[in-house]
């Protein structure tokens, strides 16, 4: 689509160019052919006494003709000259435009995307724990470095708030610990490579959301590095005891 909208913008160049070539042939175009200079037919015919009053008056018409051709030519420049000024700033206005979609597809395109690549999916029992994992791609161009992955397993729905200060201030104390929150460096991701994160979660935690008695939620977030800066992707997702699986409720990107 782009190199379409590129490929617009010359033709309206040459068309440009076009124009200004046709003003400069009419403003230059040698006037005198419009009147040669050779004695009219007539006076061949004619004695030598009226040969001087038939080409005086030839010479007369001469200059109304280059007169008038001379006011046509003007008025016809003043036209195109202001179809040369409006198709300019046409033009212009296109290319403002083509440098800016250039700039949003450079800021957008050639950077990575890390996130989930499907859902939270079941993989085995684990003495008193049930071990789910998330797969997670890099949907970008360009490589993510220092990829970190957080997980909250919680009755309750966790604040992202929270999240973004574990990440960003390396807030991870046992009383986090307890409360099921657990934070692993995955490490580079090239465009395209996928890695698994696993997370445990108690079986009891799981039978009570089973029985209706509490809900069961669970955070991720990954956070990554790149030439630009540093960004992020969030989730949750909420246990659903009608069929066994979590199913995703939000997500947000930092």
């Amino acid at each position: 689509m782009l190199t379409d909208y590129k490929q617009k913008n010359w033709i309206k160049l040459i068309c440009l160019i076009i124009i200004q070539s046709t003003i400069l042939l009419i403003l230059l175009l040698p006037l005198e052919l419009f009147g040669q200079n050779t004695i009219p037919k007539a006076i061949e015919n004619t004695n030598i006494d009226n040969i001087e009053t038939k080409y005086s008056e030839s010479e007369q018409d001469k200059r109304i003709t280059i007169g008038t051709i001379k006011e046509y030519a003007e008025v016809i420049s003043i036209f195109l000259e202001v179809i040369i000024i409006i198709l300019l700033a046409k033009t212009v206005k296109d290319f403002a435009e083509l440098a800016k979609v250039s700039k949003l597809q450079t800021e957008v395109r050639f950077r990575p995307w890390v996130g989930p690549h499907g859902g939270i999916e079941f993989m085995r029992s684990d003495n008193d724990n049930k071990q789910y994992f998330i797969k997670i791609k890099n949907f970008g161009e360009i490589p993510a470095s220092n990829v970190t992955a957080i997980s909250i397993v919680a009755d309750s729905v966790p604040k992202k708030d929270f999240l973004s200060t574990v990440t960003k201030n390396n807030f991870f104390d046992s009383k986090n610990k307890e409360n099921n929150v657990d934070k692993f460096s995955i490490g580079p991701l090239l465009p395209g490579m996928e890695k698994r994160y696993w997370v445990f979660i108690k079986e009891a935690m799981i039978k009570n959301a089973k029985e209706g008695t509490s809900d069961l939620f669970i955070s991720f977030y990954f956070s990554y590095d790149f030439a630009g800066g540093k960004s992020g992707y969030g989730m949750i997702s909420k246990f659903d005891k009608n069929t066994d699986t979590f199913v995703h409720i939000d997500m947000w990107i930092d």
